[in-house]
Parts: C-alpha cells; structure tokens; sequence
C-alpha cells in the first residue's frame, strides 16, 4: 500500500476515534445524534487539524499528526459549539467593529 495513502488512512482513523470519545463519554439518548455528532467531529478533525499541522507543526511525524487529528477530533466539535454561542450572543457587536477598523470609520 502506499504510504501517502497508509498515512491517510492513519489520519483518518485518528480523526474517527477522536471524534467518537465525547459520545462514548456522553448520555445521548439518540442513536441518530450520536451518529450526526461523530460525523460532524470527524469532519471538524479532518479539515482543520491539517491546517492546524501545517501552519504550526510542519515537518512532524505522522504519531504527532495522529494525536492532533485525534484532538481536533475530539474537542473539536465543542469549541465549535462555544464560538457559535460568542457569535450568537455578540456577533453583531464584533462585526461591526471589524467593519469600522477595515472602512477607516473614525470618530
């Protein structure tokens, strides 16, 4: 098998067991949801822990790549959820301010 394709799959599998932790650990009376939840959790590992990897760990060895999709995976989905909640409550508020410092709007 290829080793690209071998690393990969590590990766993956990494991204999968992270992601099914929370619900294992969990009281989710669905079974649904709790299949949405790993599906979601491993999505999150698999498209941020690469640019996580690449951005501050480049170079590192497929164990350390491992441990971070395995991370990603498992609170992933979590800090998702708690920056969803800061947006709800005061993403207007940012966005704004955002929006003055780019326009230049001064006072």
């Amino acid at each position: 098998m290829d080793s690209l394709l071998l690393n990969r799959f590590w990766l993956l599998l990494a991204a999968v067991g992270g992601a099914v932790l929370p619900v294992a650990m969990s009281k989710i009376d669905s079974r649904w949801r709790a299949v949405v939840q790993v599906i979601c959790g491993t999505l999150v590992a698999v498209f941020v822990a690469p640019a996580f990897q690449r951005h501050f760990l480049p170079g590192e060895d497929v164990e350390i790549q491992a441990g971070v999709s395995f991370l990603v995976g498992c609170f992933g989905l979590k800090l998702t959820w708690i920056i969803q909640r800061v947006l709800d409550r005061h993403g207007v508020g940012i966005a704004d301010r955002v929006i003055t410092r780019i326009a230049g709007g001064g006072k």
